[in-house]
């Protein structure tokens, strides 16, 4: 398996700013993430869903840029633009025609430097986002259980124990004083990082990043931080109704966060699990015991603990939560108990590897995974390495972690029941 060699070029600025240039001459454009470490996990209860919802904020004005005109400039350039908020980081992406790299870095710049919301953006954003967790949460078919799941997963005082979007109410109750607090606590420099990947000239890029950048002040003190502990993982059962034709069950399996040993490992076993017609569950339980309609397996990654997600929707109305969830349980069962075999591993292997390669191929997603690297191991040139950790990956490695993971002291099971 070949390795990867994205050209990285990082800087700390004297503000605690890393900023990460990775030329790419491929096609004219140039693509900027600009990272914060703060998501959902940095909330308390009461205040849930504020991540997200700033996220929606930051494009409602900043200090020399008006309301609305965020998108008008990118739009004018040729540019777009897009974000995403996690348990752990929220993420913003500008992607431009090389020559409009200023553009894009004085934008960002502006709204880290001072926060231009007004009390219009906040009220308009809180709609926003509650319509939003009407029709994709509360509207949406199997949306709901993934916020009955955190529940049960997590000890109430755990961060964890919520999902990103929150609480309607929390967003509602939202107040400027709430935006402004948010704001200089982790909007700040020395909690960020800025990506450059495209067709650009590293020296520029640094020149023009201090010019937009170098003087915005570090915060005061470290940002606050959430404790996880370990026995704030929980296992259980929960039930969950929804408006949905066919019941689904969900086993979930706690295991270690993103700077734990088998980070890439939950990844591994997602895919020889449900990766695929061929896929060892997706297989049983769709083709050969004809319970499930769909199987979906994939790692649930958090910084401090993730979870590994077997979910399994019935075939026919006639399938009930019991019948399907004894059937995936054998299924996992049986991968702890024979063990995954070395053709298995390969094809995961090569799977992982081919959809990594695929993704880092493209400016815009080395961008986001050398985002990643950077504020969670502060090593961009870490992505360069992806590649060969899951060619290290060893037969005994993965069944250690199979036998280790998948037990029932270690399950979260969810039932999505037709209401």
């Amino acid at each position: 398996m070949a390795s990867l060699h994205i050209p990285i070029h990082q800087r700390v600025f004297d503000n605690g700013l890393r900023v990460v240039i990775a030329p790419n001459h491929k096609s004219p454009v140039a693509c900027l993430s600009v990272g914060y470490k703060v998501g959902s996990k940095d909330e308390h209860r009461g205040k849930t869903g504020f991540a997200h919802l700033f996220e929606h904020l930051m494009f409602d004005g900043s200090a020399n840029v008006a309301r609305g005109e965020y998108d008008a400039y990118l739009s004018a350039a040729g540019g777009q633009c897009n974000a995403y908020t996690a348990y752990d980081q929220t993420i913003y992406h500008e992607v431009v025609p090389s020559h409009q790299l200023e553009l894009a870095l004085w934008l960002e710049s502006d709204r880290m430097v001072k926060c231009g919301v007004r009390q219009i953006g906040l009220e308009t954003q809180q709609k926003v986002i509650i319509e939003e967790i009407g029709q994709t949460v509360e509207d949406q078919p199997y949306g709901r259980w993934r916020e009955a799941q955190a529940a049960v997963a997590y000890a109430p005082e755990c961060s964890y124990s919520w999902e990103v979007y929150g609480s309607k109410a929390d967003v509602a109750a939202a107040t400027m004083d709430d935006v402004r607090e948010f704001f200089g606590t982790f909007y700040r420099p020395d909690n960020a990082c800025v990506v450059v990947a495209g067709d650009v000239c590293p020296e520029e890029a640094f020149r023009l990043a201090e010019r937009y950048f170098g003087d915005i002040p570090r915060g005061n003190g470290t940002p606050p931080r959430n404790k996880f502990l370990p026995e704030y993982r929980r296992n259980g059962y929960v039930c969950s109704e929804d408006n949905v034709p066919l019941a689904a069950t969900v086993l979930s399996y706690h295991y270690g966060g993103m700077n734990d040993d088998n980070y890439l490992t939950g990844a591994a076993l997602a895919s020889i699990a449900g990766d695929g017609r061929s896929a060892r569950i997706y297989d049983a339980l769709t083709r050969r015991r004809q319970l499930a309609s769909s199987v979906y397996v994939y790692p649930d990654l958090r910084e401090h603990t993730s979870l590994l997600t077997f979910m399994a929707i019935a075939a026919t109305p006639e399938i009930s939560c019991e019948e399907l969830g004894e059937a995936l349980h054998q299924e996992i069962s049986g991968l702890a108990t024979d063990g995954v075999s070395s053709h298995e591993i390969g094809k995961a292997r090569n799977s992982l590897a081919t959809s990594l390669a695929y993704i880092l191929q493209t400016s815009a997603g080395a961008a986001d995974a050398i985002t990643a690297q950077t504020l969670f191991w502060e090593q961009p040139d870490r992505v360069n390495t992806i590649l060969d950790r899951y060619a290290a990956l060893s037969d005994a490695q993965l069944n250690d972690f199979v036998r280790e993971t998948l037990h029932d002291d270690n399950c979260v099971r969810t039932d999505i029941v037709p209401s």
